[in-house]
C-alpha cells in the first residue's frame, strides 16, 4: 500500500484579551486586577491550520472578523429572547494577537484534532494521528524533565485534551458515542475539507 506523504501545515494561534462589564468575585482577584469596580477581564484564543503561510495582512483580517463574529455570537438572543451564553457587555480590547505557532500535521480545536483531507484512507489518518500524538508526548516529556511545572507552557508544553488516551478517540459527528467511527467524515467535515478525531 502506498502511503500519502504527510504534510506539515502552518498553524497560527489567535488570542484576545479585553475588559467588560461584570461582577467581581473575591475568589478570582486577577479577573479584575487594575480595573474599576463593575469591570472584569476576559480572554480567549484558538489555533488554526492553513494550507499556506499567512501574511500579516491576512492574519489581521482573520482577527478582526473573528472578534466581530464572536461579539455577535456571544450576544445573540436565544429563542426566548434572553442572552445566556456569557454575553460580552461593553468590551474594551486590551489586545488582539495572531502569531505563527509551528508547522504540524494536526491541529487541536476543542477536544478534537483536525487535519486537511487530501485523500487519505482511514488507516493512513489513524497512523498519522498516532505519530503526531507520540511526537507531542515526547516533546512534553522532555519539557517536563527539563523545567518546573510553572514553566512548562512557556517552553512549548502542549495540551492534548485527552487525545493521549487512545480509547477516547471517536468521530466528531457524535462525540458522546464511543462507537462513533473515526476519522469523522461527516457532511460538515467534507464541506470544510477536513478530517477530525474527537477525544
Amino acid at each position: 500500500m502506498t502511503m500519502i506523504n504527510e504534510i506539515k501545515y502552518p498553524i497560527y494561534s489567535f488570542s484576545a484579551r479585553w475588559s467588560q462589564d461584570g461582577i467581581w468575585d473575591e475568589k478570582y482577584p486577577l479577573w479584575y486586577e487594575g480595573l474599576p469596580e463593575g469591570r472584569i477581564w476576559n480572554s480567549t484564543g484558538f489555533s488554526k491550520m492553513f494550507k499556506e503561510e499567512q501574511s500579516e495582512e491576512q492574519l489581521d483580517v482573520i482577527l478582526k472578523d473573528w472578534w466581530k463574529n464572536m461579539l455577535i455570537e456571544k450576544n445573540k438572543p436565544n429563542d426566548n429572547g434572553t442572552v445566556t451564553n456569557h454575553p460580552i457587555i461593553n468590551p474594551e480590547i486590551d489586545y488582539l494577537k495572531a502569531r505563527y505557532k509551528c508547522h504540524e500535521t494536526w491541529v487541536l480545536t476543542w477536544f478534537t484534532h483536525e487535519t486537511f483531507d487530501i485523500g487519505q484512507t482511514d488507516e493512513e489518518v489513524i497512523k498519522s494521528f498516532e505519530r503526531y500524538i507520540r511526537r507531542v508526548e515526547e516533546r512534553n516529556w522532555e519539557i517536563e524533565r527539563t523545567y518546573s511545572e510553572d514553566d512548562w507552557y512557556k517552553n512549548g508544553h502542549e495540551t492534548l485534551m485527552g487525545a493521549e488516551d487512545r480509547w477516547r478517540w471517536r468521530g466528531g459527528a457524535n462525540k458522546d458515542d464511543e462507537n462513533d467511527p473515526y476519522p469523522c467524515r461527516c457532511e460538515h467535515c467534507k464541506k470544510q475539507g477536513v478530517l477530525r478525531i474527537a477525544h
